[in-house]
């Protein structure tokens, strides 16, 4: 029997151990905690996301998410600007190919259009290629670039920029021939210079037609995996080397990627050298007009200068 007014359903629970409350509230705590600090990692990670996105940044380098951030924001395309007027070789394979343009946005300029205010030209872009391959003679002279462009490359070499020279590319300066060579324009940023030969007016004016193979010379690991082009299974099947217009150039400084080796003569010529540019931008050197023979190469040169 119950007395008075003692209520049955408030009956005192058991004792579930003295512990048993203070492990309860350290739980609601953490729960808690969790339930106010995800929204504001979720938040801080989505801002880093935005801020990475206008900054143009390659998703492709962030591990396991980059490539579904990559599919989501787009990948940083590069502004390159190519001076002069490269063969068509290249321009079919490199600035006309579709491995290249999704990532590359690439802008031809004459150079003499560069000679007013070239400071400001050059600016907006991530990296120069020099290729004056095909280029005319409205220079006075096949291979110059005005001086004023020569100091802005210079400039540009120091605060950071990136740039490729190709084949005898700007080996003169506009009105000046007797200033010819890389090393007395642009000084030791630039990892090769002409050949001196008193005999020329400039001894970089002479191309040396070669048909041979670009072999690896190992000295870089941004080339790893490739031993020589064309492959060599291709070329002890009788496949004949490249048809390269080349230039028998002197190695200054830096590194030696690769150099050809003509096939007739076994004689062996500069192909890649690179300056790393420890205090400034990269420069890489490329001793024949027919780089858009390979793109493999190139596609590893351009990641490793961006």
């Amino acid at each position: 029997m119950f007395e008075g007014n003692q209520d049955v359903g408030s009956a005192p629970l058991p004792d579930m151990g003295g512990d048993f409350g203070e492990r309860k509230s350290i739980f609601q705590k953490i729960f808690s905690k969790s339930e106010t600090a995800i929204p504001i990692i979720l938040i801080v990670i989505l801002l880093v996301i935005l801020v990475l996105a206008f900054s143009g940044w390659d998703y492709s380098t962030i591990p396991v998410i980059g490539p579904g951030l990559q599919s989501i924001f787009g990948a940083k395309q590069y502004n390159v600007l190519v001076i002069g007027q490269p063969k068509p070789v290249t321009v079919n394979n490199i600035m006309g190919s579709p491995d290249f343009t999704k990532k590359y946005k690439f802008t031809y300029r004459e150079e003499y259009l560069l000679d007013k205010y070239p400071e400001n030209q050059l600016k907006p872009y991530d990296f120069i290629i020099l290729d004056q391959s095909e280029a005319s003679s409205k220079m006075g002279f096949v291979k110059a670039i005005p001086y004023q462009l020569s100091k802005a490359l210079e400039s540009s070499v120091a605060s950071g920029k990136s740039l490729v020279i190709i084949g005898n590319s700007g080996h003169v300066v506009a009105g000046n021939p007797d200033t010819y060579g890389w090393q007395e324009i642009f000084g030791t940023m630039v990892p090769v210079d002409c050949i001196q030969n008193i005999s020329l007016e400039s001894p970089c004016e002479v191309p040396s037609p070669v048909v041979g193979i670009l072999e690896n010379s190992h000295i870089s690991k941004v080339l790893y995996g490739i031993e020589q082009i064309p492959d060599l299974a291709y070329t002890a099947q009788g496949v004949p080397g490249l048809n390269l217009t080349t230039y028998n150039v002197n190695i200054a400084s830096g590194e030696e990627w690769m150099w050809i080796k003509d096939l007739k003569t076994n004689k062996q010529y500069p192909g890649i050298v690179v300056n790393k540019g420890l205090l400034g931008g990269k420069v890489v050197y490329i001793s024949f007009e027919e780089w858009g023979l390979i793109p493999g190469v190139i596609h590893r040169i351009f990641e490793y200068i961006q």
